[in-house]
């Protein structure tokens, strides 16, 4: 036994030693090839599964700008833009939220993030409130990778550093959480088909648990809101905004069933993002969802076919702070052009202007409503049930609902 215990003792040792003086020093011997000078990090996020960094040099730089991951072995050239203005230097890795560098597709190993000007490297100083952040990839054939994003320090020189290494997930990690939307006493819309009334919690959470099983199948690990006919409050620890963060989610998706007051001659499929984004992913969820039910017609926030972004006008604000004040709550700092619905806006954290900071006690708190590493969030409104043939289809094409929506998602991210 002691033996053993002795074996393992010097496991661990060797396993710090070569952490010490092979994986630090081979980042620092490329922190010594760096100028004295740095680019201050004003910005960056990990939303969804993508890496997205901004940050400027007080002075113009004459020579050729990039992007590069690099360490002693090679050196990768990343996607970004440069801009000279006021005395500055400054860079964006992508002007999109969804953007930057996507980590699910980084190799093992370990890398500095530097701007490179010709024969000249710049290391990245970090100049934000945030801190060190832990990722972790989509599963795809039974793998995960661990991500660490690290700011550090060596010769008086901040440097980022990206370390990546094969794992398995956490009991408390997901890959994807599905929000059945309503639940409990918030039945949400309710509409009758043959004599029998049907209404959208119900559905929504068949068709969500369809869905998990899909997704299973492809080897993803999904967490639902709920699983059950309960009410979920928004936020709080088990808040259905909160939820999808709280278990380090990659994707979040809000199911729905859109209804109108009123006679409606169409139906259709509406998937509602986030802002600032790629549409790619939209697209493809619009795309197969409308094999069943069509697009939608409606006009109004329209991007594209059956994809939507509602968002905050000056008006919106205007209302929303008077009704608090007449209801002596306090105003919130809802940001012109931020996402309307909260299932998008409140698990999208800084990147969508989440704003549910607790000042109101009646609304509680989303504690991820000023974080930089969310889930990149959608709602998806799967047809209407005021509309005959749509409410037909939902009802008795649960299955095919689920399949569209697990197919979008592995095309979007090419799970084989």
């Amino acid at each position: 036994m002691k033996k053993k215990l002795i074996l393992f003792l010097l496991l661990i040792i060797g396993v710090f030693c070569y952490y010490k003086f092979f994986y630090l020093n081979d980042l620092k011997r490329v922190v010594e090839q760096t100028e004295d000078d740095y680019f201050y990090v004003e910005k960056y996020t990990v939303f969804g599964t993508h890496l997205n960094i901004s940050g400027c040099i007080d002075e113009i730089l004459e020579g050729e700008l990039s992007l590069i991951l690099k360490n002693t072995k090679e050196e990768i050239v990343i996607d970004g833009s440069f801009e000279k203005e006021d005395d500055k230097t400054c860079f964006v890795l992508s002007d999109k939220n969804n953007e930057g560098i996507n980590l699910d597709e980084l190799d093992l190993g370990k890398f500095l993030l530097l701007v490179k000007e010709d024969d000249k490297y710049y290391t990245l100083e970090n100049n934000t409130d945030y801190k060190d952040i832990e990722y972790y990839t989509i599963t795809k054939n039974n793998k995960n990778n661990k991500i660490n994003i690290d700011f550090n320090e060596y010769i008086n020189k901040s440097y980022l550093s990206l370390k990546i290494v094969n794992t398995s997930l956490p009991k408390d990690v997901y890959d994807i959480t599905i929000d059945p939307g309503h639940g409990g006493n918030d039945i949400g819309a309710s509409y009758a088909l043959n004599g029998v009334n049907y209404h959208e919690s119900d559905l929504t959470l068949e068709i969500s648990l369809l869905l998990k099983e899909e997704l299973e199948d492809l080897g993803l690990k999904v967490k639902l809101t709920r699983t059950n006919d309960i009410y979920l409050d928004a936020y709080g620890d088990e808040g259905r905004a909160v939820i999808p963060n709280k278990v380090d989610s990659k994707y979040s998706l809000s199911i729905h069933l859109n209804s109108f007051d009123g006679y409606m001659n169409y139906g259709g499929v509406e998937v509602y993002t986030p802002n600032d984004i790629n549409y790619d992913f939209a697209q493809t969820l619009a795309r197969n969802i409308s094999e069943i039910v069509g697009f939608s017609k409606k006009l109004t926030d329209k991007i594209s076919n059956g994809v939507y972004y509602t968002y905050f006008t000056k008006q919106n604000i205007k209302d929303s702070s008077n009704d608090m004040i007449a209801n002596n709550m306090k105003p919130y700092d809802i940001k012109v052009g931020s996402p309307y619905m909260y299932m998008i806006r409140e698990v999208g954290g800084i990147n969508t202007g989440a704003y549910i900071d607790g000042r109101n006690e009646e609304h509680g708190l989303n504690k991820y409503y000023n974080s930089n590493k969310v889930a990149e969030p959608y709602l998806i409104e799967l047809g209407y049930m005021n509309y005959k043939k749509d409410l037909e289809n939902i009802v008795n094409k649960k299955d095919a609902f689920a399949k569209a929506i697990s197919k979008s998602i592995e095309e979007y991210l090419n799970i084989s």
